[in-house]
C-alpha cells in the first residue's frame, strides 16, 4: 500500500484501486492510498455497472475480475459514509497509463522509505517516516517522479530544507537513494568538423569548445561532452532526461561554436547522427 496523507481521494482524481468483489450490477474496490475510515484498513469504493463501460455489458466479470488492479476516476465522495463512487469508463488509455507510472514511481518511493526503516541505527516505523521524511519532500513536488529525481541530483540540498531530520538519517536516505536510484536519460550526438586557417588554429579550436562545454553546469543526468575524433572532427554529445531539454542545449552549443567559427572566420559544420 502506498500512503496518501488523505483518508480519501478527491472528486475527479485517478485512483488505482484493487477489485475485491464482483456482483451483477456493482464491483467493490479497495482504494489502496487512502486509508479510509477508521473501521476500515483502506477507503473501499464502488463501480455501477454503468460506470464499468460505455458499451452493453452482458456480463460484468467480461470487464473486471477480483485481484485486478484498475485506474478509476473519482465521481462522488462521502468521507462521513465512507463511499467513493467511480468509474472506469471514464478513464482514457493516456490517463491510464499516465497514473500507473505515478503508480509505480510512488511504490518506489515507499520501498526507499522502507529500506530507511531498516537500516541499522534508524528507529523509525514507516509511517514515521513518511511524516519525518517523505511527506516534506513531496511538498516541493508536484509528483513521486520529480521527487525520486531529485533526491537523487540534489539529496543533500533537499534534506537540508527540511526541519527535524538527524544527520544519521540524512546520510542513511542518501546512501539508499545512491544505491538504488538510476534516473533515466537520452542522449543526442553527431560530428562537429572545426578548423581554422591561422597559425594559432589549435587555440583557437580549443578556446570555442571550452566555451561550448560552458553552455551548462554539468551534471550526473545533465551534460555537455566533446572528444576528439581526428582533425577537423570533434565528437559532441548532449546527455539529459529528456529530448527537448536536450534539443535546447544542443542547439545553445552548437551557437556557442558556430559565433566562434564566425569571429576568427573559420569553418564549421555539424552533421549529426
Amino acid at each position: 500500500m502506498v500512503k496518501n496523507r488523505a483518508k480519501f481521494p478527491k472528486e475527479g482524481e485517478f485512483v488505482v484501486a484493487k477489485v475485491t468483489e464482483v456482483e451483477n450490477q456493482y464491483v467493490y474496490v479497495d482504494l489502496i492510498s487512502f486509508e479510509g475510515l477508521d473501521s476500515e484498513e483502506t477507503a473501499r469504493g464502488m463501480i455501477h455497472i454503468s460506470e464499468i463501460s460505455s458499451r452493453w455489458i452482458k456480463n460484468i466479470r467480461n470487464f473486471v475480475r477480483i485481484g485486478q488492479r484498475v485506474v478509476l476516476r473519482v465521481l462522488r465522495v462521502d468521507p462521513i459514509k465512507g463511499h467513493v463512487d467511480l468509474s472506469l469508463r471514464r478513464v482514457n488509455s493516456a490517463q491510464k497509463e499516465i497514473r500507473l507510472k505515478e503508480w509505480k514511481y510512488a511504490v518506489k518511493y515507499e520501498n526507499l522509505l522502507q529500506f530507511l526503516t531498516e537500516t541499522e541505527g534508524i528507529n523509525m516505523t514507516l509511517d514515521e517516516a513518511y511524516d519525518k521524511v517523505g511527506f516534506p519532500i513531496l511538498d516541493f513536488f508536484e509528483n513521486y517522479q520529480e521527487a525520486i529525481e531529485n533526491l537523487k541530483e540534489n539529496g543533500e540540498e533537499l534534506l537540508n530544507q527540511i526541519d527535524g531530520i538527524s544527520d544519521d538519517t540524512k546520510n542513511a536516505l542518501l546512501k539508499i537513494v545512491d544505491e538504488n536510484v538510476q534516473v533515466s536519460t537520452v542522449s543526442i550526438s553527431g560530428k562537429v568538423k572545426l578548423s581554422f586557417n591561422s597559425e594559432n588554429g589549435i587555440d583557437r579550436i580549443k578556446e570555442s569548445l571550452l566555451e561550448a562545454l560552458k553552455v551548462i553546469e554539468p551534471k550526473e543526468t545533465r551534460k555537455v561532452s566533446i572528444s576528439y575524433i581526428a582533425a577537423p572532427f570533434y565528437r559532441l554529445e548532449v546527455i539529459t532526461k529528456d529530448y527537448l531539454d536536450a534539443e535546447n542545449i544542443l542547439s545553445d552549443t552548437l551557437e556557442i561554436i558556430e559565433q566562434k567559427a564566425n569571429q576568427y572566420n573559420g569553418n564549421y559544420e555539424f552533421i549529426r547522427d
